[in-house]
């Protein structure tokens, strides 16, 4: 099984902005038992690249998950990025995925990435 760790140091290789911002989504894919699952889940951050999200299901770095936004229809793929030890009291894990592409999926105008204007 694949190490879970917290990300120390990814802020300073962020490739943009993240922002707070709670959306709900239905995610969907496969677990790192093999199983298909679909599951409601909640946005903590959002950027241009990707997220972080609260998932119940133990994921595999690298694998492919389906988002859903019920509010506006759309869905996109994202590729989990990290994953967290699940929180003892909700038993949900802190979620890193990132876009396979970049897409316009959480519907906000993002700054332009660091360095740009350096």
């Amino acid at each position: 099984m694949e190490s879970l760790g917290s990300m120390s140091g990814a802020t300073a290789r962020r490739r943009s902005m993240r922002m707070p911002m709670r959306l709900k989504v239905i995610v969907s894919g496969v677990n790192a038992q093999s199983q298909s699952f679909e599951e409601k889940a909640e946005t903590i951050e959002v950027s241009k690249y990707g997220a972080k999200i609260h998932l119940g299901e133990q994921m595999r770095v690298g694998a492919v998950l389906t988002l859903v936004r019920p509010d506006t229809d759309r869905d996109s793929k994202f590729r989990v990025a990290y994953q967290a030890p699940p929180n003892p009291e909700s038993g949900r894990r802190e979620t890193g995925i990132e876009f396979l592409g970049v897409d316009v999926f959480w519907g906000v105008q993002f700054p332009p990435d660091k360095g740009i204007w350096m």
